[in-house]
């Protein structure tokens, strides 16, 4: 077996390996627990407990329905972890096979190593699982399929692609319009992969959001006071141009930015194909919470691809032996001491009780709703479809710890909680230590 492979099954049987343990520990939010109710329900309008009804109501996301029977087979949010897993370490093999031919094994193993251990991308493959945590092997099978001109695996890519969100439409649009214009491999296939991107645009923004009420839900990430919405943002340069640059020009842009290259040992910018990253980055750090742009986000696999393939080629054309062994050394120094997997929270239970959970739980029958803390409903989501979390209303069923450690619980949830409970509209029916059951008192009206 070749060496690259070795190193792929080693990053994958470790991210595995973690991967369990957050099981067990019940360390993954809520957004693992919306998505396994997501790809369970793909055939009925993705619908989950989160999000009010269906996904498609935030994202373009058809492709999950492919996830279905494997999830449909297991039931456990393990498993669709292990999805997002795999298709993290798929990049070593591809970068290899991009780099092989161009300058040789030595260095395409070092490219694939230096990316089966980009600390960007181990953190979006061990993070909570995101659809858009499927997009590096897709954009960067495409690349290879259009070097080797195998067609059928380049068309099978951009069709999965285009399936996974808008902000990849938008992204292969315009990487197909760059990549078509200058008749890299085939002007035809990339004119066509931005063709199917930008309809896929077009059928969401102009057929299903509006028949979803007309509103795009994640466009609030892009209001601001001299702007609101992605159009009015592109132009706001123009229009208002000291406020883009009081808002933007920010301490914590620059240090993401840093983040993203220096592991890289800066390698993607001797390579033009690092200007593909340009809308991904863009779309990152236009919004106005630190929180997209904080590195060990999900949000990062927006341009990690891009800055993947340009590192790939940087190091083919430049034979930058040394450039790839200093880029080791500086992913190394990053894994260590700035780890955006942030392993040392992660690895730790939320809650110190987690059997008397457990218990408390198991008096919710699986067809019931119920409301419970976040980790916990990502850790019942598969067996509770109508599961969600942080609410007292509407719910059959509320499973909650008096001494959960979140400030907003305990200042939100719990006094409302407990208001609920001395009105007569819920009563508890289990507790296990500070965890208990409390079942919804369903009122007759007379006749």
């Amino acid at each position: 077996m070749p060496p690259v492979w070795w190193w792929t099954a080693g990053v994958f049987a470790l991210l595995a390996l973690l991967d369990w343990l957050r099981v067990c520990l019940w360390t993954y939010g809520a957004d693992t627990g919306t998505f396994v109710q997501v790809v369970l329900d793909a055939f009925g309008g993705m619908r989950n407990g989160i999000e009010g009804g269906t996904h498609y109501r935030y994202h373009w996301s058809p492709a999950l329905a492919l996830l279905w029977p494997w999830m449909a087979l297991t039931h456990a949010a393990y498993a669709l972890q292990l999805v997002q897993t795999a298709a993290t370490v798929t990049a070593g093999p591809l970068l290899e096979a991009l780099v092989a031919p161009r300058a040789g094994p030595r260095i395409a193993l070092r490219v694939a190593v230096l990316g089966l251990a980009y600390p960007p991308l181990l953190a979006v493959g061990w993070g909570e699982f995101h659809e858009i945590g499927l997009f590096t092997p897709l954009a960067l099978g495409a690349i290879v399929a259009a070097d080797r001109r195998r067609w059928a695996w380049f068309a099978a890519c951009i069709v999965l692609a285009c399936g996974i969100r808008e902000d990849v439409c938008l992204e292969l649009g315009i990487a197909g319009l760059a990549l078509g214009a200058g008749g890299w491999r085939s002007r035809r296939a990339w004119f066509a992969a931005a063709a199917l991107a930008f309809a896929a645009l077009a059928v969401y923004y102009g057929a299903i959001i509006p028949r979803l009420g007309g509103r795009w839900i994640p466009a609030h990430f892009y209001t601001y006071p001299f702007a609101s919405g992605p159009v009015e943002l592109a132009l706001a340069p123009l229009l208002h141009p000291l406020d883009v640059a009081q808002t933007f020009f920010t301490f914590g842009r620059l240090t993401y930015l840093l983040e993203a290259l220096a592991p890289l040992a800066f390698l993607p910018l001797f390579s033009r194909w690092s200007l593909l990253a340009l809308p991904g980055l863009l779309i990152v750090l236009l919004a106005n919470s630190g929180l997209v742009y904080h590195m060990g986000n999900h949000y990062a696999a927006l341009w990690i691809p891009w800055l993947l393939a340009a590192t790939a080629f940087a190091a083919a054309q430049r034979r930058a032996l040394r450039w790839c062994n200093a880029a080791l050394g500086l992913t190394a120094i990053v894994l260590a001491f700035f780890n955006p997997l942030h392993p040392a929270h992660f690895l730790r239970p939320n809650y110190h009780d987690l059997p008397d959970a457990r218990r408390a739980l198991a008096c919710v029958p699986t067809n019931a709703s119920v409301a419970t803390h976040d980790e916990w409903f990502s850790a019942i989501a598969a067996r509770y479809p109508q599961a969600t979390l942080a609410t007292i209303s509407g719910v059959d069923y509320l499973v909650y710890a008096d001494d959960y450690p979140n400030a907003e619980f305990t200042a939100t949830v719990l006094p409302a909680l407990r208001a609920e409970i001395a009105a007569g509209r819920y009563r508890e029916i289990c507790r296990f230590g500070a965890v208990a059951t409390y079942q919804r008192i369903l009122r007759r009206t007379a006749r």
